[in-house]
Formats: structure tokens, C-alpha cells, sequence
């Protein structure tokens, strides 16, 4: 049978985060009552269209997937349960935020079989987390690490920040040596964007950000330690330790199939990629009356061929793995560099790699990597 990966997006926070873009909302009781109805409606009416695929990968993101109640998690999970076929071992992950879970909440995921956590920490530094306008203390997040521990949670990935607002190198040098003293399987690291309907995004003017250079290296210098410490860089923001790469985020960088469900989510499958628009409560009505509904624009349209080998490219560069020459010829039957011959000065500057086979990035080539692919695809 065809594999399916899941996503579903909780649009709940307790408060807005002053660089975040994602949809989400003010989380209430009444909010998360009505939503997880809707979600747990859409589900049913729609899981039925998938009847010859099983599912190996769950994400709940948001948000803050761990607003949610142990009773909404029970509800979501038993219709997830009931709805779809999972495979042995399938990859259930929550996403986290220190100053919501509870021992109660970390249970009924585990209950559930969420097998792995990830954990927005951000930053050890308390002035850059304030700055951040982030709910929660360090404090916070070592009980919640030290509960997700003592509920039998051992694939714990952990997210944190560069970039940042008056942020040295030395500070994020902190933050990596405070997570990796606590073992996480997993670690994020996101450079900073300034998006432009955010807090950040409004003051932007007013923020003391470090330059291009600053960036550059502390972008280098999380590479190098992590890369001690036994997390083995897969993705250009991700970093491993054997084994544990996130299986259902592979999905979207290999091009394989998933489907979502809630407002702003995004599905790809059967060649064709839709969304749904940011507007809760156009979801919940829409579930009333079956699917709700979808955004129709050119892109959720099946992709021409160099769309495609464009989308390849992109998604595959992203990974530390790149692009498997054999499998891009056998894909679109033409050679790599035959369509992408700029790849080769790239090649030459040291930012790709052409070795066994596969073309990739190199770290330095991974910092620039939007600007490399401007210059080579052909969109």
C-alpha cells in the first residue's frame, strides 16, 4: 500500500510569539471545543478517500499543540485511530511549548503513541527569550523536559534561534551547550526572519539585528558544535543524532505524500498540492458541510514538467543528502547539469559538492542557499 503522511495544525497559543508568522489565535476553552469538533468532523468524512494508503508519519503543529486538553488530545487521537490505518512503528510527533504541558497532557499523547516531542526552547537566555515575547522561563523548560522524561518520552527534538535582536555569538554558543547538557535525539536551528505582519515585522527599524557576516558566522559555529556533540547535520536548519531524523518532515524535502487538515495547512497528494485559507472559522463551517474548502490558486494545480524538476531540485538541496543523479535522470530522463548548468559555478565557488554520485551543499553553500537557488531554477 501507498504511504501517507499526516499534518494537522492546532491555530492555538496562549500568546502571539513577536516573530511569528504562522496562523494562530488566542487559545480559549470555547476555541479548542469548537475546533477539535470540526477537525475530528473533517477527518471522518475525509479519511475514507484514503482507503489504500497507511499512514507512517503524524504531526500535530500549530500553534501550540499542548494547549490542548487531555480530552480534546483523547478525542483527536481515537478519530485519528478510527479513521486511518497506521503502519508498525509510525512516527506520531507533538510540538511543544514550555509553560503548557502537563504531566496529565504528556500522558494522554503517550497513551496515544506520540513518540517524539519537539520543544520550543528558542534560547537559554532569558533577556533574548523576553525579547522573543515568549510565555516561558527556563525553569519551564527543565520541568518539562524532566517530565516528558519521566512519562518515557526519548526522542525529544528541541528547537532554538540565531539571529537574533542584540544576539552575540557567544550567547548562542549558551544556548547550545545548555541543550545538548540535556541529550535531545533532535535539534532545530532557525535563523531569524522578519516577517512583515508581525510585532517584529513593525518595528523593524527599531531592532539591533546582526549584520550579514554576524549571521554567517554564528550560523557556521552551530554547525561545528552541534557536529561535536554527535548531531549530524541533514537539512539545512536540522541536525540529528544517528537514527533520529524527523521521518515525517523527510516527507515534504522527498516529495512523498501528505495530507493535512485545519486552517493554513497545506496537502500534497496525488500530484496535486491545495491548502486551506487562514480563517478558523470558515473551517468549522465548512466541516459542517462536509470538506472544507480548499485554496484553488495555480499552484495547488498539477505541476509541468519543469515545475516539477524545479521543485525537485529545491526540496532535495535542502537536505545534506542533495540530489541523487541517477534518480533525478531516471525521474525526468535528462541529465542535471544538462538542465542546471549554473549548479557548476557554484561548483567551483565551493558551495556545491558533486561527489558519489549526488550533488549537495556544502555548510558554506547552505547559508546562501536561497540566493543559489534564485540564480539556478528556472522560476
Amino acid at each position: 500500500m501507498k504511504s501517507l503522511g499526516i499534518y494537522i495544525h492546532i491555530p492555538f497559543c496562549v500568546k502571539k510569539c513577536a516573530y511569528c508568522d504562522f496562523y494562530s489565535l488566542c487559545h480559549t476553552s470555547e476555541a479548542e471545543e469548537s475546533y477539535i469538533d470540526a477537525l475530528c468532523n473533517h477527518i471522518t468524512v475525509e479519511a475514507p478517500l484514503y482507503s489504500d494508503y497507511t499512514v507512517d508519519t503524524v504531526f500535530l503543529g500549530g500553534g501550540t499543540p499542548s494547549v490542548l486538553s487531555p480530552r480534546s488530545i483523547d478525542k483527536l487521537f481515537v478519530t485519528l485511530e478510527n479513521s486511518f490505518k497506521f503502519t508498525q512503528g509510525a512516527e506520531f510527533t507533538a510540538e511543544a511549548n514550555p509553560g503548557t504541558l502537563t504531566k496529565e497532557k504528556l500522558l494522554a499523547f503517550k497513551n496515544h503513541g506520540v513518540n517524539r516531542l519537539s520543544i520550543g526552547l528558542q534560547s537559554s537566555d532569558s533577556c533574548e527569550l523576553s525579547r522573543l515575547a515568549r510565555i516561558h522561563t527556563l525553569e519551564d523548560f527543565e520541568s518539562s523536559m524532566a517530565l516528558a522524561r519521566e512519562c518515557g518520552f526519548e526522542n525529544i527534538s528541541v528547537d532554538i534561534m540565531y539571529g537574533l535582536p542584540e544576539q552575540k555569538l557567544s550567547n548562542l554558543e549558551k544556548t547550545i551547550d545548555y541543550v545538548c547538557a540535556f541529550s535531545p535525539t533532535h535539534v532545530s536551528a532557525y535563523c531569524l526572519k522578519i516577517e512583515e505582519n508581525t510585532p517584529f515585522g513593525k518595528m523593524q527599524e527599531m531592532l539591533s539585528l546582526p549584520d550579514e557576516d554576524e549571521e554567517y558566522e554564528m550560523y557556521m559555529r552551530l554547525c561545528h558544535l552541534l557536529a561535536e556533540r554527535g548531531y549530524l547535520q541533514y537539512e539545512i536548519s536540522n541536525f540529528s543524532k544517528e537514527g533520529y531524523r524527523s521521518r515525517h518532515n523527510l516527507k515534504y524535502w522527498q516529495g512523498e505524500e501528505y495530507l493535512s487538515f485545519g486552517p493554513s495547512s497545506h496537502s500534497f497528494v496525488g500530484g496535486v498540492r491545495y491548502s486551506y485559507p487562514r480563517d478558523i472559522s470558515a473551517y468549522i463551517e465548512g466541516t459542517k458541510k462536509g470538506i472544507p474548502y480548499r485554496q484553488t490558486e495555480k499552484e495547488t494545480e498539477p505541476l509541468i514538467k519543469m515545475e516539477q524538476m524545479d521543485e525537485y531540485v529545491m526540496l532535495r538541496l535542502r537536505l545534506s543528502d542533495g540530489i541523487d543523479l541517477k534518480d533525478f535522470k531516471a525521474t525526468f530522463c535528462t541529465e542535471l547539469f544538462s538542465e542546471y548548468s549554473d549548479l557548476k559555478k557554484f561548483i567551483k565557488s565551493g558551495h556545491v559538492v558533486e561527489e558519489n554520485g549526488k550533488v549537495h551543499f556544502t555548510p558554506q553553500g547552505f547559508f546562501v542557499s536561497n540566493y543559489i537557488l534564485t540564480e539556478i531554477l528556472h522560476i
